[in-house]
C-alpha cells in the first residue's frame, strides 16, 4: 500500500509540476476546494448461503483539486477527496428486524480528463485510487423481546487500496463557483475474503460544489 500511495503521489506531483511549467500566465493552473454528498452502495453481501443487496447510504465528500489546461478545450483535473462510502441492509423475519450498516472512509484520488464543449459545461472521466482510512460496521436487531446492537471497526479483512473510475458532468456557475455530478465505482471488491471480494464493490453518485481560486 505504501508503494502505491507513493507512486500515486509522485505521479500527481510530476503532472502538476510539468503542467505548471508549460502553462503561460494567460492560461494558468488553478486550484480549488470542493465539498458535497455521496450516495453509495457496497453491492452484495454473502452470509454463507445467500447474497443480500446493500441499499444506498448517504455520506460526506470533500477535498482539493487542480485544473491544468491541456490546450484547446481539454483539461487535466486531479483531486484528493475525503469520501464517506457505505451501504445498509435491512430485513424483517418473523416480526424481528435486523439491520447491517457499514460506513467506510476513503481518501479518493481521481485523475480525470475533462472536455469543455462550451465555456461553462464540462464532461470528465478517468481512473481513481481509493485508500482505506477507517470503517465502522454496526449490526442491530429489534423485536418483541427487545433490541441489541454491536459494532466493529476492524479493517484487517479489507483491501487497503482499490482501483476504480469516475465519470461525470460539470457546470461553472461563474469563474469561481462550479457544480459537479459524478458516478464512481471500484473495479475491485473491498473485502479480502474469497466469498465477498468479487461482489462487495463500492459504487455510487456524488454531487459537489467547488470553489476555484
Amino acid at each position: 500500500m505504501k508503494k502505491l500511495m507513493m507512486l500515486s503521489a509522485g505521479l500527481l506531483f510530476a503532472g502538476l509540476t510539468t503542467k505548471a511549467q508549460m502553462n503561460t500566465s494567460t492560461n494558468p493552473v488553478r486550484f480549488g476546494i470542493r465539498a458535497g454528498a455521496n450516495l453509495t452502495t457496497l453491492g452484495k453481501l454473502y452470509d454463507g448461503s445467500n447474497y443480500h443487496d446493500y441499499d444506498y447510504k448517504a455520506g460526506f465528500t470533500g477535498g482539493v483539486y487542480a485544473i491544468l489546461p491541456l490546450g484547446g478545450q481539454f483539461e487535466f483535473v486531479p483531486e484528493v477527496l475525503f469520501s464517506q462510502k457505505g451501504g445498509k441492509i435491512t430485513e424483517t423475519i418473523g416480526g424481528a428486524t435486523g439491520k447491517l450498516e457499514s460506513r467506510i472512509n476513503y481518501l479518493d484520488v481521481p485523475l480525470t480528463f475533462a472536455y469543455r464543449p462550451s465555456p461553462v459545461f464540462s464532461i470528465f472521466l478517468g481512473p481513481q485510487v481509493a485508500f482505506l482510512l477507517s470503517q465502522k460496521t454496526t449490526l442491530s436487531a429489534s423485536g418483541d423481546d427487545g433490541s441489541a446492537e454491536t459494532s466493529n471497526t476492524d479493517t484487517d479483512n479489507m483491501r487497503k487500496a482499490l482501483a476504480g473510475g469516475t465519470v461525470g458532468l460539470g457546470y461553472d456557475i461563474n469563474p469561481n463557483l462550479n457544480i459537479k455530478a459524478r458516478y464512481m465505482m471500484d473495479f475491485q471488491g473491498g473485502m479480502n475474503d474469497d466469498q465477498n471480494q468479487d461482489k462487495a464493490k463500492s459504487s455510487g453518485f456524488a454531487l459537489t460544489l467547488g470553489y476555484t481560486f
